[in-house]
C-alpha cells in the first residue's frame, strides 16, 4: 500500500501586514507559515480553481500605492527605524515593521526562496536585478543566502536610502549596484542579467495610472518591456503580483518577440517544488517567463 504524506511546519511568529488598503485584505498566514506537500501528491483541478477564485475576491487595489509621493513619505518614515547594518549575520525579522522594513506578499526563507532558487540557484553565481527595492528586506536575505551579484533600484531616493541602511556597508561593497532609477526607462544594457525578481513593483507601476486604465496599461507595458530587454537568453523574469495579475500576463504576452522570444514556465496555478514547498506560501501570484531567444 502506498501512503502519501503531508507535512505541516507550524510557526507561532505572527506575520504582520500593513493595516491599510488592499494589502490588508490579502490572506496572511498566522500559524501555518510553511505548508509542505509530498512531491508525489497530486493537486486537484478543484484546488487550483479555488485558488483562482480566492485571487479574484481581493478588493480593488488602493491607488495610493502607485503614487510616488506616497512612497517618498512612506520610506522617509521608515528611515528612522532602520539601523545601519554592518554585521552581515542575516539575523533579522523580515516582517517586523518596527525595524522599518517590510517584505511585500512574502518573506524570503521558506517562502519565496524555494521557488526562486529552484530556477536560479545561488551556486551558479547569477546576476539578479531587483526593481523597486525600497525597504523590502528580501534583498538582504537573498544576499545572505548566497546571491552576491545583485543590482537593485527604486524610483524614490528615500527608498534607496532605506536599502542602503538595511544592507549595511559590507553587503553594499560586495553587491553590484544600488541606485535611483525608473523601471519604465532603465539605465542598464541589453541582456545584462540572468534574472529579474519583481515583487510588487509592477503592481505599483500599474496603479500609477489611477482610474485611467489606458495609462496604467501603458506604464505597465513600458516597465515589462524594459525588464525583458535586460535579461539574457536563458534568463528569467520572476514576478510576484496581486494587484494586476491579468494585466501583467497580457503585457508580457504582448512584448514577446519585441525583446527576444519567451516561454512561460510559471502561470500562477498552484505549484509544488521538488522539495515539497507549495506556492500558497506566497500571498500573491507567481508568474515566470524564460527567455529562449
Amino acid at each position: 500500500m502506498i501512503v502519501l504524506t503531508t507535512t505541516i511546519i507550524v510557526s507561532w511568529n505572527l506575520i504582520i501586514a500593513p493595516s491599510h488598503g488592499w494589502v490588508a485584505s490579502l490572506p496572511r498566514r498566522i500559524c501555518v507559515s510553511h505548508f509542505k506537500v509530498h512531491p508525489r501528491l497530486s493537486l486537484s483541478k478543484e484546488t487550483q480553481q479555488q485558488q483562482q477564485h480566492h485571487r479574484q475576491q481581493h478588493r480593488e487595489p488602493d491607488n495610493r500605492f502607485g503614487n510616488k509621493a506616497y512612497w517618498d513619505e512612506s520610506y522617509r518614515n521608515s528611515l528612522g527605524n532602520i539601523l545601519d547594518d554592518d554585521c552581515g549575520n542575516g539575523q533579522h525579522n523580515t516582517h517586523d515593521p518596527s525595524t522599518g522594513t517590510f517584505s511585500w506578499y512574502c518573506g524570503w526563507k521558506d517562502e519565496l526562496e524555494p521557488f526562486f532558487a529552484e530556477l536560479v540557484p545561488p551556486g551558479i553565481n547569477p546576476s539578479v536585478l531587483v526593481p523597486g527595492i525600497g525597504n523590502d528586506a528580501c534583498i538582504r536575505d537573498m544576499f545572505d543566502a548566497g546571491y552576491r551579484r545583485l543590482t537593485a533600484f527604486d524610483y524614490a531616493p528615500a527608498g534607496v536610502e532605506c536599502a542602503r541602511r538595511m544592507l549595511g556597508p559590507e553587503r553594499l561593497r560586495l553587491m553590484e549596484d544600488l541606485r535611483v532609477a525608473d523601471a519604465r526607462s532603465l539605465p542598464y544594457r541589453d541582456a545584462s542579467y540572468d534574472a529579474v525578481l519583481d515583487k510588487g513593483t509592477l503592481d505599483s507601476i500599474y496603479l500609477s495610472g489611477g482610474k485611467n486604465k489606458e495609462l496604467s496599461r501603458m506604464h505597465l507595458s513600458m516597465a515589462i518591456t524594459e525588464l525583458a530587454r535586460v535579461v539574457k537568453v536563458g534568463g528569467i523574469v520572476f514576478c510576484v503580483t496581486a494587484a494586476c495579475v491579468d494585466e501583467v500576463q497580457r503585457s508580457f504576452d504582448a512584448c514577446n518577440d519585441t525583446n527576444g522570444r519567451w516561454r512561460q514556465i510559471r502561470d500562477g496555478t498552484l505549484y509544488v517544488t521538488e522539495d515539497g514547498y507549495t506556492s500558497n506560501n506566497v500571498d500573491a501570484t507567481i508568474l515566470v517567463w524564460e527567455r529562449i531567444g
